[in-house]
């Protein structure tokens, strides 16, 4: 019998060759459908390391410009040390501001010392600078008893806990002399195994600029770099981040210009998420902190932040310090220099602390990624077809077989269980494929699994220094309000309204010196008013007088000129700050003589007139060539000023800024050692008639309804602060509360469980259990209080403060230091609105 004819489509060969050009089919959509999906997220991925790796060379470029910079101080700082002949050092800066390799980049240097000896320094300071033709000179003007106090500058400070070899970078600032950007290299010097002063190269922002425009030029992208407090030192249009309100133009902070441009608040947002999180880390450290206080402590322009900052790379500095390190990178809709969408990377340089970001358009990397794709495609798509002709020839032997397998095993896989890599049978083409096809699988599923344990943890980074402040301040003005209940002497009840004043103007400074940032970013709010001026000259002019330290041979005089009208409109609370500050300047530098302050009616019409301040005195006067720099921020007239009067050298500047607000003028005459004569003009309008008088300025002490307005009812106090739980204990007792203590939120819920109250009083910060998570318990454990109004007590006032107590479900807040009348009111408030919740309830 025959065999039976096997058609050629009943053929193996045929079912095999369909079933490889089947598989061919499903090899070619599972190819584009990875490429289009995976494969160009994978493309982006690739574009997105070419650039950080394009920003890494930048940024190691810049570490070596850093790494030749020190080695040039350090080796200026051995020769300080071992050559003290002015002309020798005069040959080292000479080579050095003139050297090929970082002289362009280097404005100029200098030798700082620190110690003295009687009257003379043991070594002058060195100041050496490039003029417009290139030529090197020596500027001995620092070492005039008149100039100022470098020893206390941002850049000289932290040297001192710098070790032999070491160097710090200071942040960018504007140079007198030459009215540019500059940063500064600082490396120590010692004499006998002690600091004995500093050598200096300042660093030239422009240079690094052109640099980074060049290099950003010659990639097809841009880059901008920041220093470690967050302000520029270089940007593609420069003149956007330069502050050109003041005299000598300077670089904002990142912070600063997105609020004149939105397009760049995502990335202002990712650069402060960084540093608050690097400042958050130390925080907390007790060397750090102590570290950054002496810092604070040496210098008059260093704020705690950034000295934590400072003392963390002191104390724990990076291992590696010649690589730059990864930071963030993220996409933006519009980009402020592109006008598109962008990709921004951004990179750390340890040396120098800096912030190196690169910005590229999105369009590009798309681009590259699609053309990646093709290539691919074009690539994988010819080697198929010819392992599918070869295949077909070795079908009988090696290809049916193994297909089979193949073809089996992709049955088994799930999309839901882990990967198991194909089986190879062979070394040829299918047994390649499939060897790759297990590799790229694993590559892809090990891709994925590291992006899901990549998680940017955040840390939110809390400023509580209004907290700490106002804590001890309550206990003051707490025991000073009760003790004015007391019976007390005449000359007992005079020492006890001066610690209250006094305190309550401390107060008022703390707040002034927390506003400071607002005044200079236009944020502060003037009040419009009715008040007496009178009234507050005099309260002002007393409230300074305990301050004179011989008032028998000072002459302490005010005349009010009575043309002034009663009432004007304005805010009483900054012209009482801009008298005390004028006042408290003349009591400091007068040990005899006068003070004298006059208050006259220099203008007026039918709306407004026009008041002229003068403070004069005859103290110790201020020298001609400081009186233009006497209004400047952290200025004192000379550097005897800083040690024997001491002062932030904030005052003048806070007042000036407060007289321009409220749209005034203040200008000074003055000879030294004869005195000084300050004198401002204010425009006010005039009091309407409709408009109802203030309360005085002056009062302390709000008037209650009734001696105990709360007779009869039971309060919860909970607080953790022993002084704190005494001053409220006693408030609330005069207000005819009966008291229940707790010490924490969790005492405070226990008790809530068992007692009734009728209010509940709520420190925010407590151990254990703080006072929103105490406030969330009470209301979610649905007891006996849970309708009960609370009220926060507490030393944390921001708004965002504020708003956590009311989402927790306060109905009140009060801040520290805790006065009766808002006590009270706020007491009332909170029970009737609470009353109306729980009847809609």
């Amino acid at each position: 019998m025959k065999p039976k004819v096997i058609a050629w489509y009943q053929s193996i060969s045929f079912k095999g060759l369909s079933l490889l050009l089947a598989l061919l089919l499903m090899v070619v959509l599972s190819i584009v459908y990875v490429m289009e999906t995976v494969g160009f997220r994978l493309s982006i991925q690739s574009a997105e390391q070419r650039v950080a790796a394009e920003s890494e060379a930048v940024g190691q470029s810049i570490v070596q410009l850093g790494a030749k910079i020190e080695s040039a101080a350090l080796s200026l700082s051995n020769a300080v040390e071992t050559v003290q002949s002015p002309d020798v050092l005069d040959l080292f800066f000479q080579n050095l501001l003139t050297s090929p390799a970082i002289g362009k980049f280097i404005a100029g240097g200098g030798i700082w010392p620190d110690a003295y000896d009687g009257d003379s320094k043991l070594l002058n300071s060195l100041f050496y600078t490039k003029n417009s033709t290139g030529s090197v000179e020596r500027i001995d003007s620092y070492n005039s008893h008149l100039s100022a106090p470098y020893y206390a500058a941002e850049w000289f400070a932290p040297a001192r806990w710098l070790t032999a070899g070491d160097a710090y970078w200071s942040q960018s600032y504007t140079d007198p002399y030459t009215a540019e950007p500059m940063v500064t290299c600082t490396v120590p010097y010692f004499s006998d195994g002690k600091f004995a002063g500093v050598v200096t190269l300042d660093i030239r922002v422009k240079a690094l600029n052109t640099y980074l425009i060049e290099q950003g030029q010659q990639h097809g992208v841009y880059f901008f770099l920041l220093d470690r407090s967050g302000r520029f030192l270089a940007y593609p249009e420069a003149d956007k981040v330069m502050d050109t309100s003041t005299a000598v133009p300077s670089y904002i902070l990142s912070h600063e210009y997105s609020e004149s441009e939105a397009s760049f608040t995502p990335i202002a947002v990712a650069i402060n998420d960084i540093m608050a999180n690097r400042r958050h880390q130390y925080q907390t450290d007790q060397k750090v902190d102590a570290l950054a206080k002496k810092i604070v402590e040496n210098s008059l322009s260093i704020s705690i932040s950034y000295a934590i900052s400072v003392a963390a790379e002191l104390l724990y500095p990076d291992e590696n310090m010649s690589r730059a390190q990864p930071l963030f990178s993220l996409n933006v809709d519009s980009d402020p220099i592109l006008n598109q969408a962008a990709f921004i990377s951004a990179i750390r340089i340890p040396r120098m602390q800096w912030m190196l970001l690169q910005g590229v358009p999105q369009r590009d990397m798309y681009a590259q990624a699609i053309q990646l794709e093709r290539q691919l495609l074009l690539f994988m798509l010819p080697v198929v077809v010819i392992f599918i002709a070869v295949t077909f020839i070795f079908f009988y032997r090696r290809i049916f077989k193994p297909l089979k397998s193949v073809r089996e095993a992709l049955t088994e896989q799930k999309n839901d269980e882990e990967f198991t890599p194909l089986p190879v049978h062979s070394r040829d083409e299918l047994g390649a494929l499939v060897h790759r096809f297990n590799q790229r699988s694993e590559n892809l599923i090990a891709a994925k699994q590291q992006a899901l344990k990549a998680a940017e943890a955040k840390q939110q980074f809390l400023a509580n220094m209004s907290h700490e402040i106002r804590t001890p301040m309550n206990g003051i003005i707490g025991a000073a309000g009760l003790m004015q209940s007391e019976s007390l002497s005449g000359q007992q009840r005079e020492y006890l309204s001066i610690i209250s004043h006094s305190a309550k103007s401390l107060m008022t400074l703390i707040n002034d010196i927390l506003d400071f940032s607002k005044i200079e970013s236009s944020k502060v709010e003037l009040e419009a008013v009715p008040f007496n001026l009178h009234e507050l000259a005099q309260y002002a002019h007393e409230l300074l007088r305990p301050t004179i330290e011989k008032p028998t041979l000072v002459d302490y005089r005010l005349h009010y000129d009575d043309a002034i009208p009663a009432e004007l409109l304005g805010d009483p609370t900054r012209i009482q700050q801009v008298l005390i500050n004028l006042l408290g300047n003349a009591t400091k530098f007068t040990d005899q003589g006068f003070i004298h302050v006059d208050i006259a009616l220099a203008q007026r019409d039918k709306h407004s007139v026009i008041v002229e301040i003068k403070v004069s005195d005859s103290g110790i006067g201020i020298p001609s060539e400081k009186i233009s720099h006497i209004f400047d921020k952290f200025s004192q007239a000379d550097e005897t000023t800083t040690r024997r009067f001491g002062g932030s050298g904030l005052g003048l500047t806070i007042t000036r800024q407060l007289i321009e607000l409220m749209d005034g003028h203040i200008h000074v005459m003055s000879q030294e050692g004869q005195g000084s004569e300050f004198v401002v003009t204010l425009p006010f309008p005039l009091v309407k008639h409709s408009e109802t008088s203030s309360i005085s300025q002056l009062s302390t002490v709000s008037h209650l309804p009734s001696e105990q307005p709360f007779i009869g009812q039971r309060c919860l106090l909970v607080e953790d602060n022993k002084v704190n739980r005494l001053i409220a204990s006693q408030l609330l007792s005069r207000m005819g509360f009966s008291i229940d203590i707790a010490c924490d939120g969790i005492e405070a819920v226990e008790k809530a469980q068992c007692e009734s109250f009728d209010v509940i009083y709520m420190d925010m910060q407590m151990p254990r259990l703080d006072g929103v998570g105490a406030t969330k318990a009470i209301r979610s454990t649905k007891g006996i209080n849970v309708d009960t109004a609370i009220i926060a007590m507490t030393a944390n006032v921001m708004a965002a403060d504020v708003a956590r107590c009311r989402e927790a479900g306060m109905q009140g807040h009060i801040g520290k230091p805790i006065s009766e009348s808002d006590l009270y009111t706020v007491t009332i408030q909170a029970i009737e609105d609470n009353n109306v919740i729980t009847m809609q309830s």
